[in-house]
């Protein structure tokens, strides 16, 4: 039974809650649980233009007084962070983003006023926001305006992600000069602690990428097998050591494996459509193009390339084995892979991993650890790109319990209907591989011949 809450007074809520847990109803309870966190949202949003006009008075007044702006600002701030009882750590940024909901994106605060986004999630939405102009804020307004559901069922990280799809189109060559200004920042610190050594470093973006990959890939395969009294993280720590105590060459050959998930636009014609580097997320056009070139690329003469000289190419070799991975004609989604084998084969667990950047829950943040059937193989399920999902371990788990169902959605590009065992269902979306919205395409999208 679905209710309508919006007649609905507190007292009534709070009856039809104690009636749900007297007759046992879990979809009610749920509904509850539901309705109950889009009104926390409503009231957040009341309270983000409460705090957006209460600092427009504060900086006024002391404007008055003759004292700095940026200093009527903190105030204003530390005396908001009081009144919404949390730390003063973090109330600038919080003020920030009611400006910017209050004053560039009016679409995005009125879905967030009617309880559609929590704070939580505008928090992820305005913080890559903060790094474009006006304009730029204007422009992502409009195209939530046109696409209202483009966050729906996201992560807070799948939607910073999704937003920084957008942000790093105005700004590629400039991420690009800065990742390499951060690569020359490089360093390892090793400090004592209490009967252990503390070590942290700051490594180049593709080279870290690298080794992070090379050592969790041999530790977990070393787990899997059974036979090592070690855990994941142990053995991560041993084969960092290994590689610098057992004989390693003074050069180091890290092997690169690299998935560049790019439009063609950007490979071959300077678009700044951002690229998506799996184990680290989106990455400015003009990188992705010098990881691609292995050199530095022209953005005026993008076929001169002027090779790097640098200590660190020197002393570690890196092989690219660069895999471009296309999306179908006009969309936005990747192209599918499908096997008849029961287990899914590697080729196609690492086409999952790469589209399934976060976990398949709706909400979840979780790493996905887990690749596994939606439709589950004793159920009859498929061993396809269609019927797969990748998931935290937590989640993957759960979907086994009794009462959970899942099914998947042809029509919709790696969708998923999920129903937890309460009678409510929920969609599970992959978000677009490029590009921060989908433009349909029928014919990429039919359902795959049984």
């Amino acid at each position: 039974m679905a209710l309508d809450y919006t007649e609905l007074s507190e007292q009534a809520i709070d009856d039809g809650i104690d009636d749900a847990i007297a007759l046992h109803d879990n979809s009610l309870l749920a509904q509850y649980i539901n309705e109950t966190e889009r009104r926390k949202a409503s009231f957040s949003a009341k309270q983000a233009r409460m705090a957006y006009f209460y600092e427009k008075q504060v900086v006024r007044e002391n404007e008055d007084r003759g004292v700095h702006i940026y200093q009527s600002e903190r105030g204003a701030a530390a005396a908001i962070a009081i009144n919404r009882r949390q730390s003063t750590n973090g109330a600038c940024s919080y003020l920030r983003a009611c400006r910017i909901l209050l004053e560039d994106t009016p679409n995005l605060f009125d879905c967030f006023a009617h309880g559609h986004l929590t704070e939580r999630q505008i928090k992820a939405i305005t913080e890559p926001l903060e790094e474009v102009d006006a304009n730029g804020r204007r422009e992502f307004d409009a195209i939530f305006a046109d696409h209202t559901d483009m966050f729906e069922n996201l992560g807070v990280r799948a939607i910073s992600d999704l937003v920084r799809k957008f942000t790093e189109r105005f700004q590629s060559s400039e991420k690009a000069v800065k990742i390499e200004d951060e690569a020359a920042k490089r360093y390892v610190r090793f400090r004592k602690s209490k009967d252990c050594v503390m070590l942290s470093a700051k490594l180049p973006l593709a080279e870290g990428i690298a080794l992070a990959k090379s050592i969790k890939k041999r530790a977990k395969a070393i787990f899997r097998m059974g036979n090592d009294p070690r855990t994941k993280q142990q053995l991560q720590a041993d084969m960092l050591i290994c590689s610098q105590l057992e004989g390693f060459p003074p050069k180091v050959p890290l092997f690169l494996d690299v998935k560049l998930i790019m439009t063609d636009k950007t490979l071959f014609a300077g678009s700044h459509e951002p690229a998506n580097l799996p184990g680290y997320g989106i990455i400015p056009a003009q990188y992705a193009r010098e990881l691609v070139a292995g050199a530095k690329v022209d953005l005026e003469d993008p076929f001169h390339l002027t090779l790097k000289d640098d200590e660190l190419n020197r002393r570690i070799f890196t092989f690219p084995e660069i895999q471009r991975i296309y999306t179908a004609p006009g969309n936005q989604d990747l192209i599918a892979m499908d096997s008849k084998a029961r287990e899914f084969p590697e080729s196609l667990k690492e086409f999952i991993r790469i589209r399934d950047s976060h976990c398949m829950t709706p909400y979840c943040d979780g790493v996905p650890e887990e690749i596994d059937h939606v439709v589950q193989r004793h159920l009859n399920g498929p061993t396809s790109v269609h019927n797969s999902s990748y998931r935290c371990r937590f989640c993957n788990l759960a979907k086994e319990l009794p009462g959970w169902y899942e099914k998947v959605d042809y029509s919709i590009p790696h969708s998923i209907v999920i129903n937890t065992g309460d009678g409510r269902t929920y969609r599970s979306l992959a978000p677009p591989a490029t590009g921060i919205v989908r433009e349909a395409d029928p014919q990429a999208n039919e359902q795959p011949r049984k």
